[in-house]
């Protein structure tokens, strides 16, 4: 119920935020401020200070923005349009508001805090939170960027905040990435036509470029001659333009890269251009790694391995990160499986060491049967002539070494008395 006021305004409650609304009349028209509070007390002090600045001539009240938002949001990617921001950067944001955010708000006067809290409500029943918090993030670059240009684009909203307990719906996971190591990789190449079959597209160096650097397919597809490579050249130079991440950077190229672009590398344009590689590919490496295992092939498994190889080498994230041009580390980690190797390694080696053993290469003081059934001497510990075991104090490290875990020739020792 509106309450009326003698001073010629009067305080709306709206139904779906609760907050209070200054009404009045003037000039023939019904203007309707909000006060941006739902306290009753507050809401009268602040609407006695818009009635009176707007009678006064202080204020310039326009009507309530309304119309449909998309023309506004596209003005604003075309304010962001690279190189303000990356080629990457701005498709996320173009995709964003014409998959999600444009169906849920069409017109201006949709989009409130409510509207916004039951969007999340929405999409956190779809998705993960992380992917709700980047649409809030494009969301809420957009009504910066129009209400510093006034209510002629937009009034100011407050984007509620995500809450920090919202967990949404877990991300259903992909295909596995398959699993080739260097070794495959380069029998892969070697197998592969220079040119596809059915369109003669330079297949072999997309492939190699894809397995020596990790470049992902869509940046490959955008290399030109001159401006990311020309004949001569000793690198190949990425701009931030074509990377999904921005990052400009230049690689050397690689014995096998130089090669294969010197060999198919145009006068002037476009070096791959979009094509589909994947059967050339597919039916190089049923050979090498058996047809299961190649089905599904992409160059994204390409890039898998060649990061993985290029941590397992250099020991670096960093430096792995340089090469595929990630800004966040923990990225990175995501593409390579050096640590699994390494533990797969280490278990192989004890195996070795087990049929070592077991094969009687160690010899001993014990001879005995082992669980393959076969004979094997197995050395044991020196002793002292006390009995005790006198390599105990050299095969714990020096962190563990304790009173209770000494030898007696290291307790003697410390006590000045040494036995000979």
């Amino acid at each position: 119920m509106a309450r009326k006021r003698s001073d010629g305004f009067r305080l709306v409650k709206d139904e779906r935020t609760g907050i209070q609304i200054c009404r009045f009349w003037f000039q023939g028209r019904d203007h309707k401020l909000s006060t941006r509070t739902r306290d009753l007390a507050e809401a009268r002090r602040v609407g006695a200070q818009i009635y009176a600045e707007t009678i006064s001539g202080r204020r310039r009240v326009d009507a309530p923005k309304r119309g449909p938002l998309a023309p506004i949001v596209a003005e604003w990617l075309a304010t962001i349009e690279p190189p303000i921001v990356s080629q990457g950067d701005w498709e996320r944001c173009e995709q964003t508001w014409r998959v999600q955010l444009l169906p849920r708000f069409p017109h201006i006067e949709t989009l409130t805090p409510a509207s916004i809290e039951d969007f999340y409500r929405t999409r956190l029943r779809e998705v993960a939170r992380e992917t709700v918090r980047k649409d809030r993030a494009v969301l809420l670059r957009f009504v910066k960027w129009a209400s510093m240009r006034g209510r002629d684009y937009l009034h100011p909203i407050d984007i509620p905040q995500l809450s920090k307990k919202a967990k949404g719906v877990p991300a259903i996971q992909g295909r596995a990435v398959t699993k080739v190591d260097r070794a495959e990789v380069l029998a892969i190449l070697q197998l592969l036509p220079r040119y596809s079959e059915r369109k003669h597209k330079p297949v072999r160096a997309l492939v190699t470029l894809a397995a020596e650097y990790g470049l992902r397919a869509e940046l490959l597809q955008k290399l030109r001659v001159p401006e990311h490579y020309q004949l001569g050249d000793l690198e190949i130079r990425i701009t931030a333009e074509i990377d999904k991440e921005g990052e400009a950077r230049a690689l050397e190229l690689t014995p096998l890269a130089r090669l294969e672009l010197e060999a198919i590398a145009p006068v002037e344009g476009l070096i791959f251009g979009r094509y589909d590689y994947r059967r050339t590919l597919r039916k190089a490496a049923a050979l090498v790694i058996g047809e299961e295992r190649a089905q599904y092939l992409t160059l994204r498994d390409l890039r898998h391995a060649a990061l993985t190889d290029l941590a397992e080498v250099t020991q670096s994230v960093g430096a792995v990160a340089a090469v595929a041009g990630h800004r966040d580390l923990r990225t990175t980690s995501r593409y390579f499986n050096a640590r699994e190797r390494a533990a797969t390694a280490a278990l192989r080696a004890r195996s070795e060491a087990d049929r070592q053993l077991e094969s009687g290469r160690i010899t001993g003081t014990i001879t005995g049967t082992g669980l393959s059934g076969r004979s094997a001497e197995i050395i044991l510990p020196r002793k002292n002539r006390d009995g005790r075991v006198a390599q105990l104090d050299r095969a714990l490290p020096s962190g563990g070494r304790s009173r209770g875990f000494e030898s007696l020739r290291v307790r003697q020792k410390k006590r000045g008395k040494m036995i000979l």
